[in-house]
């Protein structure tokens, strides 16, 4: 006990849900105004260099953020392995999610990501051993009925950016649960952080291994979101690319803050 107390900063409260729910709220504004954003720029670049670009510039928010909380000392990490099974699963989400993006409505990929609370729910109970009342489970039922009427399954083929939809909610889910598990040792700011830093490393190893790469005309919009060829931003798009990381990095911050004050499974759906 009293080494965690030295190698990490003093973090707050994780009973908190009023702020908690404040600081979900503020993360879904932020991140709603992002994905438009990367939807306006999503035909000119590569998902993986916008998410690289992306990162490069919302360190420094965070940094700054860090500042105002009380030092850079907030950084201080005890649980390196949380952060980068966290990191993997959140990379993985957002890359489904701006896949899915480039392809479908934005309406229609955020009504699929909007599964996470089912996820959420279910892995609470199995992972965090919350207690879940009737009334939530009949949500998830309810929830799951809507997520196959927009499938429309045995139809018609299921378009490939809607399971990309989907899957971002499921690695988004594990990955909130595993905020709430780091949020008993690690700040959010900590958190949002190590995530940016390893989102910059995961792209950067995307970029490398699919710069050779190339889609022919034909190929699915997702996938060509995907393997894209990486160009220099014009100047016209570097403000673009200011917002996101500018945004992102107070998303990440608040996203961070949200589901280690509180259980997920209790605010999920104000998602």
């Amino acid at each position: 006990m009293c080494e965690n107390q030295s190698a990490s900063p003093t973090v707050e409260n994780i009973d908190r849900p009023i702020k908690s729910l404040y600081s979900l709220l503020s993360a879904v504004f932020i991140f709603s105004i992002q994905d438009v954003l990367i939807k306006l720029i999503s035909g000119n670049y590569p998902v993986h260099e916008i998410v690289l670009i992306r990162s490069c510039i919302a360190i420094l928010p965070i940094l700054l953020i860090a500042h105002f909380e009380g030092g850079l000392h907030f950084l201080r990490i005890t649980n390196y392995a949380g952060h980068f099974i966290r990191s993997i699963f959140m990379f993985a989400a957002y890359t489904c999610f701006f896949m899915s993006l480039s392809a479908l409505p934005i309406a229609e990929t955020v009504s699929l990501f909007f599964s996470t609370p089912i996820f959420i729910t279910i892995l609470s109970v199995l992972i965090l051993r919350e207690k879940v009342d009737l009334r939530a489970w009949l949500a998830v039922a309810t929830g799951f009925s809507g997520v196959l009427i927009m499938l429309k399954p045995g139809l018609t083929m299921i378009d490939p950016a809607a399971i990309l939809a989907i899957m971002s909610a499921l690695f988004y889910a594990i990955a909130s649960i595993i905020t709430r598990w780091l949020g008993r040792t690690e700040s959010g700011v900590s958190i949002a952080f190590y995530m940016t830093i390893m989102y910059l490393f995961f792209s950067t190893i995307i970029a490398v291994v699919l710069t050779k790469q190339g889609m022919s005309n034909n190929s699915h919009p997702s996938l060509a979101f995907l393997f894209r060829e990486w160009r220099l931003p014009a100047n016209s798009d570097w403000f673009m690319f200011l917002c996101i990381g500018t945004l992102a990095a107070a998303g990440f911050y608040f996203q961070s803050q949200a589901y280690r004050l509180a259980q997920p499974s209790k605010i999920t759906a104000f998602e």
